[in-house]
This record gives structure tokens, sequence and C-alpha cells, in this order.
């Protein structure tokens, strides 16, 4: 998902790339909940009946679907932030705040949109310059990739 901040300055445009994402963590702890209950049911269930090694493995079965769900929400928390600054260009990846900054000169920066050698692959969107070459949004579809690519690219020409 590309976004724009409304309060951003025109003279600095920035956009924000995240990947999409359906259900938010309130909602996936209620999914994990329901889940738990469920399964410690079922185990609860068994070890009435006298099966007690059904009971371990619901906790266990709990505890693998949480472990999913907070390793995909987590990944959906990442964020790039693409700025035009001054004569700069300016990248910062991280999760929560940035953890790695880029910057390449706005005037000598390329952006490239590569197709995939197969239907199955996605495309990359590849900004760099003299050597220096990063992918943004590797998580977007074709589709938003490329109209971003065209946005990047219309406002680099825009402001030379």
């Amino acid at each position: 998902m590309v976004q724009t901040p409304d309060n951003t300055d025109p003279a600095t445009p920035t956009w924000i790339l995240s990947p999409t994402r359906s259900m938010t963590w309130p909602e996936a702890k209620r999914l994990v909940l329901a889940v738990a209950i469920i399964s410690g049911a079922i185990g609860a269930f068994f070890f009435a009946l006298g099966m007690p090694l059904v009971l371990p493995f619901s906790g266990l079965e709990a505890a693998a679907v949480a472990a999913g769900f907070y390793v995909v929400l987590r990944e959906g928390e990442r964020r790039e932030v693409v700025r035009l600054d001054g004569d700069l260009l300016v990248i910062e990846r991280g999760l929560r705040a940035p953890e790695e900054r880029l910057e390449f000169n706005r005037f000598w920066v390329r952006v490239e949109l590569q197709r995939a050698a197969s239907r199955l692959h996605p495309q990359r969107l590849v900004v760099g310059t003299h050597g220096q070459r990063i992918e943004l949004g590797s998580f977007l579809t074709d589709g938003e990739r490329e109209s971003f690519a065209r946005t990047l690219i219309n406002a680099l020409k825009k402001n030379r």
C-alpha cells in the first residue's frame, strides 16, 4: 500500500510504503484467544475421557497459531518512507522506527521497474545510482509497484 501523508510540504513529497494488512493486533488477539479456548476445550474433553496426552498437544496447537500470527503481523508493520528532500532522495526502512537510511542524489538517481523472468515471480522496483541500489516495495503488488514507479519518476523529473 502506498500512502501520501496529508501534512507534508509540497516541496518535499513523501510516500509511505507498507504491506496491506487485513487484520489489526486486537483482532488477531481475539482470534488466537478463540482458537486457544476451542482447542483447550477439546483437549479437556479428551482428558476427561482418559486420554491425557491430547491436552498438551492442544496447548501446543494454540501456541503455534499464536506464533504464526505474531510473525505475520509483525512483518506487516514494515515501513519504507521515500522522501524528496532538497537535492536528495531519502529512503528510510524499518519496523517501528527507521533502522536503515539511504540517501541518493536526486539528479543522478535511476528508477527501474524490472520485469520478472517468469509470470509467477513479481516485478522488482529498484532505485539507485553509482553502484548503490536498493529494492523498494518488495511487499507491494505489481500494480502498486508500477504506479509508484511512475509517481516517483514524475516527481524526480518535475523537480529537476
